[in-house]
């Protein structure tokens, strides 16, 4: 074979590798509108998590898992990460942290015809607190751990606005948008009318992509990301989606 056609041919062997983008696989879960399955982009958080790593030339694949089985599988190193989380000491001990993929700020919601009266966490003593599985007591861990609220497991969100119609809990502490998400597109509106939200912000928190400190490449992957994230929040692309977000359009 002639020398030149040999090379060609193997720069032709070389090109899909080179253009091949490096992949991760991520657990994700059901948390409309950040997260699910059946969302636009898979939701406002993963869109955001796969335009970042698309920005840094690498490609995401969402696997599906219960909260609780997606930690485990990030803890053992079975998978490369999981988006979205809060930090906590216990996480730490077994995940790197990106830097934050949003912020969002956590109310209260109770029912109309049963009104909450308060302004800081302590008022709402002897009361029952609803809290999905999976979810950090955050603020209200110390009230909890003392027994001067109790705390009522629900399996996810919409079983807590159940419970919460149902006055089985008297409050749900609860991510805004999320709230809000569910009430609007799992409820009729004379249902949903029936519960509201204080406007008091009992906690402000961030959620970010956590990988595996199991897996060496990790630490890299981390500090792609965050160049990843930087870039879209540089040229426009964040808050484009932001605005979106907000406009609903990852509700359907």
């Amino acid at each position: 074979m002639p020398r030149g056609l040999l090379l060609s041919v193997c720069l032709f062997l070389l090109i899909p590798q080179a253009w091949s983008a490096e992949q991760i696989r991520l657990a994700n879960g059901e948390w409309a509108p950040y997260l699910s399955e059946k969302l636009p982009h898979a939701g406002y958080a993963s869109h955001i998590v796969t335009e970042a790593f698309k920005a840094v030339g690498v490609e995401v694949q969402y696997e599906y898992y219960p909260w609780a089985r997606a930690q485990e599988l990030v803890k053992a190193g079975a998978i490369d990460g999981s988006l979205v989380w809060s930090i906590s000491a216990e996480r730490e001990k077994f995940a790197l942290f990106s830097d934050p993929v949003f912020v969002d700020d956590e109310v209260v919601f109770y029912l109309r015809a049963k009104p909450l009266v308060w302004q800081r966490t302590e008022d709402l003593s002897g009361l029952v607190m609803g809290i999905a599985l999976g979810s950090k007591l955050g603020v209200w861990e110390p009230l909890v751990k003392s027994g001067a609220i109790r705390r009522e497991l629900t399996i996810d969100v919409h079983t807590g606005f159940l419970q919460l119609m149902a006055r089985r809990i008297d409050f749900f502490p609860l991510v805004k948008s999320v709230g809000l998400h569910l009430l609007r597109n799992r409820f009729p509106p004379d249902v949903a009318e029936r519960i509201t939200y204080s406007s008091i912000v009992t906690d402000r928190r961030e959620y970010r992509l956590m990988l595996s400190q199991q897996l060496p490449r990790s630490t890299e992957l981390i500090k792609r990301f965050n160049e990843g994230l930087a870039k879209l929040q540089s040229n426009g692309k964040y808050a484009k989606m932001e605005k979106d977000f907000y406009a609903g359009r990852y509700d359907h």
